[in-house]
């Protein structure tokens, strides 16, 4: 069987992490035959996983990078700008039709790359990547790569599974975009979902649940990539991660800021070390993290741990006596490894996480971030390292192998003629 997945983030390490952990359910349940649908195949070039297994890295059919990363010329924003308007304005309302009506015209083999095309040609699955891909959060309408590449796997009659989605926010200016939408979801063969929330987003969107089943994040199924120290045994380490993607004015910026330059100015003067996780190999999380050192009273303590594949991240996550985390899969990284963590919430997925694990006290939601919140919630998390450590590792056990169970269960209902 040919597996297509579809929809990941090359620059996100959290993305990454979650393909890590598909090809490895994948190759547990016997499929070797695996084609990933990716924003840039440039960043798996040097992507090895087992010497048997073959990976194909192929570009969104919705795509408007370059083949390799080069320093962009005014002429080559004006391309890539006129492409992407071409997609939006044109191209994305060509499949919206065509999926509504429920043809496939000729012409919708144009409308997206080559290689994505010929990819759904040899599929036999197309798995949706973990996380929040099903929403109108970040693109207005939802109209982007993602809801695009799933339309035309349905006009080519694939089979498609959502996994371990975060469903919604979806709110629609344009009747004709939510329709789309509601197409594809009651269109798709599974959806599983990873958090409370997703549920009432079905519901609102009058998506039936008869093929809807809930599992956990992907990332989960890592527990047993490491074997986590106690805490208190650990060096004392802080690790952070920040999240810059949400839409700030200058001065929520240097508020944000701030809260974490006070955050880094507690963690020296409590003996730790502080090593910045970043989880954007593109992007602004270099550009915040270093205004952060720049702002704290201690810059000697903080270092930047870079852009190490998964298996090495997680072995430093590992290695954290504390973690502060705003970017949803460092928040997932923590727990899974258990690191005692202080998660700063732009989403209620990561509230669902940290309840998941009976941990809710150490959530702060963004609305409520400030840097006396960060230094009361980590004084607190460094009361009770051991107690949280060992919350988390049980935890992690029992939701990390629900995850590997869910996934091998649907592989399983596919292989042998799910309907």
């Amino acid at each position: 069987m040919n597996v297509l997945i579809t929809n990941q983030c090359a620059t996100n390490k959290g993305d990454r992490a979650v393909l890590y952990c598909l090809i490895r359910e994948l190759l547990r349940n016997g499929i070797k035959d695996i084609t990933v649908s990716t924003s840039n195949p440039y960043y798996w070039r040097d992507f090895s996983f087992c010497p048997d297994v073959k990976v194909r890295f192929i570009r969104f059919g919705w795509s408007v990078c370059s083949r390799r990363p080069k320093p962009e010329k005014l002429v080559d924003k004006v391309i890539r700008h006129a492409r992407g308007e071409l997609y939006k304005k044109l191209w994305f309302p060509l499949v919206r039709r065509s999926l509504l009506s429920g043809q496939c015209p000729w012409y919708v083999r144009f409308l997206c790359t080559k290689e994505y095309w010929q990819a759904l040609q040899r599929a036999d699955l197309v798995i949706g990547t973990g996380g929040h891909r099903v929403t109108s959060l970040h693109l207005k309408d939802a109209v982007f790569s993602a809801t695009f590449d799933m339309a035309v796997a349905l006009l080519r009659k694939k089979r498609l599974v959502l996994w371990s989605q975060t469903i919604g926010p979806l709110e629609f200016k344009r009747t004709v975009n939510r329709r789309l939408m509601q197409k594809i979801l009651s269109n798709a063969s599974r959806i599983l979902i990873r958090d409370e929330n997703s549920t009432d987003e079905l519901r609102a969107m009058d998506v039936s649940l008869d093929r809807v089943s809930e599992t956990r994040d992907t990332v989960f199924a890592l527990f047993d990539l490491v074997t986590p120290t106690r805490p208190s045994r650990r060096e004392r380490i802080l690790g952070i991660s920040v999240y810059t993607e949400v839409k700030r004015n200058l001065e929520e910026k240097k508020a944000y800021r701030a809260s974490f330059s006070k955050a880094v100015d507690y963690a020296a003067e409590h003996g730790y070390k502080v090593r910045f996780f970043p989880m954007q190999l593109e992007g602004n999380d270099m550009p915040c993290i270093k205004d952060i050192i720049e702002g704290s009273k201690h810059k000697e303590i903080c270092s930047i741990v870079g852009f190490p594949e998964t298996p090495e991240h997680v072995k430093q996550v590992a290695e954290c006596q504390v973690f502060i985390g705003h970017k949803t899969h460092s928040i997932v990284l923590a727990l899974t490894t258990a690191t005692p963590i202080v998660a700063v919430a732009y989403h209620k997925k990561s509230e669902d996480f940290m309840n998941q694990f009976g941990l809710s006290e150490y959530c702060i939601p963004d609305a409520y971030l400030s840097g006396d919140k960060l230094t009361e919630v980590f004084a607190k998390v460094e009361s009770n390292l051991d107690a949280i450590g060992a919350k988390e590792a049980e935890h992690a056990c029992d939701i990390g192998t629900r995850v590997q169970r869910d996934f091998g269960r649907m592989i399983d209902q596919f292989t042998n003629g799910y309907k």
